[in-house]
């Protein structure tokens, strides 16, 4: 699926939650008056149960897209007590929704038509999105990898939206935050740049003493797709290497990781931007410009506690050769290390030889088909 197809799907999916908010196939009257109560006793359990039954039920057997997103609106309405600290109410809400999610997604799969099947199975998702519950992050997590772009796409923010990276992150065992991030690497290789941008924001905000290599495998793959020329949605860089900037100017270890990630990128779109005139459309040059621009009143300005607008200045100019010094001062030259070595103290790694790179790799030139 190309990326306009992408935006397209998503687009028609979120349409269809904008409208026909209110939904009456589902009975509300006893949930609410359970959700008013400060103790719960067996049979208030069970009416918890049985609303999160008929409710997910509803929307497994629906044939109604239109009606959808109001099911999903009365589901979360009622997700929580209306009673400060309730957590008989939390708790067996979060199990009964984790079964009946659980067996409402395999039964999904094997809808016909396929496009119903995925129509269901993304909104199932779409659900668990606005539960934001750890204990359910297991459920997404399955449809990571699945064989429908906006299915992966939704899957993936259901365990990456800033909801639950604040519960994670408040959790004293990281477990489940963990087995995200061990998921989500296996999936950065294939992913899209909308998928990634998810990732990559994910790893920057989870406080995981793994998730830094998270960020590493998003960042090989971005220098990779520049290095071959592959790169598509360059517009994303501006979050990975912000993200690699926070990184090193963290306490934390990796810190030479991500500064060796952080001056091949960047230079990777600096030389993109000046090596590939004549084959980038309007578009890919005016996002390059955009990545450029940011990361030098972001990024550099963070680790080099100086504000600068020089490479803007250059890019303004229309001047290859004042965008070239630029570069220079930056990675540097034949005949001194840049300012990234001097200021930022950045290890470029080794050559093939095992002797020590003072500058970035250069990019190749562009393939000429």
């Amino acid at each position: 699926m190309t990326q306009k197809t992408f935006i397209t799907a998503v687009a028609v999916i979120l349409l269809f939650s904008s409208f026909f908010t209110f939904v009456y196939a589902v009975d509300t009257r006893a949930i609410e008056a359970v959700r008013a109560k400060k103790v719960l006793d067996n049979s208030d359990l069970q009416t918890i149960d049985a609303f999160v039954s008929q409710a997910v039920n509803e929307l497994l057997n629906t044939t109604d897209f239109s009606s959808i997103s109001g099911i999903r609106s009365i589901i979360l309405a009622n997700s929580a007590s209306i009673e400060p600290g309730q957590v008989q109410y939390a708790q067996q809400f979060s199990e009964s929704a984790k079964k009946y999610i659980a067996a409402a997604l395999k039964n999904a799969e094997d809808l016909t038509p396929p496009k119903r099947s995925y129509q269901v199975v993304t909104n199932l998702l779409m659900l668990l999105d606005g539960l934001a519950d750890p204990r359910l992050a297991d459920l997404p997590l399955k449809y990571v990898d699945y064989n429908n772009v906006v299915v992966c796409y939704w899957a993936v923010h259901c365990v990456t939206n800033p909801q639950i990276v604040e519960k994670l992150n408040s959790l004293k065992e990281p477990d489940t935050a963990r087995q995200i991030v061990n998921r989500l690497e296996g999936i950065v290789a294939t992913s899209g740049p909308e998928t990634l941008g998810l990732i990559t924001k994910f790893a920057g905000s989870i406080k995981t003493a793994d998730s830094g290599d998270l960020l590493f495998k998003v960042a090989d793959r971005r220098i990779a797709s520049y290095a071959d020329w592959s790169v598509e949605d360059e517009l994303l860089d501006a979050s990975v290497l912000q993200a690699l900037a926070d990184k090193m100017a963290s306490s934390g270890a990796g810190k030479a990781e991500a500064g060796r990630r952080f001056g091949q990128l960047f230079s990777y779109v600096f030389q993109r931007y000046m090596k590939g005139d004549d084959r980038l459309s309007p578009l890919q040059k005016e996002q390059l410009v955009s990545v450029l621009v940011t990361t030098e009143k972001s990024g550099l300005a963070k680790l080099t506690d100086k504000s600068s607008s020089n490479i803007q200045k250059a890019l303004e100019s229309a001047d290859p050769n004042s965008l070239l010094k630029e570069y220079n001062n930056l990675f540097g030259d034949s005949t001194k290390p840049g300012r990234l070595v001097t200021e930022i103290n950045i290890d470029y790694g080794k050559a093939a030889d095992g002797s020590p790179l003072k500058a970035p790799l250069p990019l190749a030139k562009p393939p000429k088909s």
